[in-house]
């Protein structure tokens, strides 16, 4: 992987200073243009977008989730927004290109700390950054167009680095004695800081020390539309247009946690289900769980030998399934034949007679909160219900060591990196 320095866009104090009342010192600027910063585009629904437009003229969703303007499309208005706040000084470019540490303080955690690097990296083939599971197609066409139109590279996708841990070691140097340049805290109550390194001998070491692959954690979306936008202009090698703004975690890292995605079946898949004879053909060993709740369940899912499956089919009692790695086909990749998620899609998923497209055509339904799917299957939203244990980092690295792709939303990274704390556009100068 190839890493590169970049002249950051942030938001000054004269942005920060419109939800603030008086004057702002360098940590009251912090805050101030960290409130500034949003989730992802895709955890924002229009309700929350509308939410989020309203906390102040500058906040960063005027961007990632626009509306339209005037005679302006909403791709057209994100465009001159930018470019509105960038002449007035609500926006700046870093004088000279830099490298941003990234720290996010877990919280409930008593100061267990998530490094990462905020940086360009050179959009590069499958062997160098690593897709790790099939794409929906829906939200390609959105950003590709708010990306045609703008030129900037406003989210950063979430990376994660087989360099052995050395990346943490630099960045815990960097920050000890630093200030942070955006200071935020989340909804969940997760604390983000985002720091700069601009010296040339520095950056280097960073970029020796990211040389490794890497995997797509979060943003395989966002990945891949700057490889599209990248082929159809014909941007230059080196060049900020043949890049992708990125978070670089190190899959050493102690506070890299994958919580899971759990499925839900439509009730008219599952009203005839022959557990019984589903579960043999997953070589499963079978637990009736007496609890209630969600997540209860999740949990006792969890805690069980892996590779392990909550079902939960109307009608019937909970139960957790210990499933046979052996069931799987052959083509499984060999670092990932204990992952529940892979035995789910490819041995009890066809003993259902669902087809591999029933993964991407909306047959298959995805719940992160365990509760809200135990609230479905219990009023019949939904047939069965299906809960996944987290995974391991060292099972992922694993899984996906060879290429291979792991199915629809089979991961979660929690926190999510946070967009608008800085970002770029295809006119900055690189290191």
């Amino acid at each position: 992987m190839r890493l590169y320095a970049f002249e950051g866009l942030r938001f000054t104090g004269k942005a920060g200073a419109a939800g603030s009342a008086g004057e702002i010192g360098e940590a009251g600027e912090a805050a101030a243009v960290g409130a500034l910063a949003a989730p992802p585009y895709d955890q924002i629904d229009e309700a929350a977008r509308d939410r989020y437009h309203a906390l102040s003229p500058y906040q960063f969703v005027h961007l990632t989730r626009p509306v339209p303007e005037g005679d302006l499309d909403l791709y057209q208005h994100a465009a001159a927004l930018h470019a509105r706040w960038l002449a007035a000084g609500e926006v700046a470019r870093d004088p000279r290109p830099a490298l941003y540490p990234y720290v996010i303080e877990l919280a409930g955690t008593a100061g267990l700390h998530r490094l990462g690097m905020c940086g360009l990296v050179e959009l590069a083939d499958a062997r160098e950054i690593r897709p790790h599971e099939q794409t929906l197609d829906k939200p390609l066409a959105d950003r590709l167009a708010l990306l045609r139109a703008t030129h900037v590279d406003l989210e950063p996708v979430f990376l994660l680095s087989e360099d052995g841990g050395r990346l943490n070691r630099l960045i815990e140097e960097d920050v000890a004695q630093a200030s942070p340049l955006v200071d935020h805290r989340d909804a969940e109550g997760n604390h983000h800081r985002l720091f700069r390194v601009d010296d040339p001998d520095r950056i280097a070491r960073y970029r020796d020390v990211l040389k490794a692959p890497a995997a797509i954690a979060d943003g395989h979306h966002r990945y891949k539309v700057a490889q599209r936008f990248a082929a159809e202009t014909g941007a230059a090698p080196g060049s900020a247009g043949d890049t992708k703004l990125a978070i670089v975690t190190s899959l050493e890292s102690p506070a890299l946690t994958i919580d899971p995605i759990h499925r839900a079946l439509q009730r008219a898949l599952t009203t005839s289900v022959d557990l019984d004879r589903l579960a043999a053909a997953a070589g499963a060993q079978r637990q009736v769980w007496p609890g209630e709740g969600g997540a209860a369940f999740a949990a006792a899912v969890a805690a069980a030998p892996a590779p392990a499956l909550g079902v939960w089919t109307a009608g019937h009692r909970p139960e957790i399934w210990r499933l046979d790695p052996a069931q799987g086909p052959a083509a499984l990749p060999a670092g990932g034949r204990d992952l529940s998620v892979l035995l789910l899609h490819e041995v009890v998923f066809p003993a259902l007679g669902l087809a591999p497209e029933a993964a991407t055509d909306g047959t298959v339904l995805y719940r992160s909160d365990p509760d809200v799917l135990y609230r479905m299957v219990a009023t019949g939203e939904t047939g069965t219900g299906l809960w996944l244990p987290p995974m391991q980092p060292a099972a992922f690295a694993a899984a996906i060591a060879q290429g291979d792709m792991l199915p629809p939303k089979s991961t979660r990274f929690l926190p999510k990196v946070m967009s608008g704390l800085v970002w770029s556009d295809h006119r900055s100068r690189l290191l």
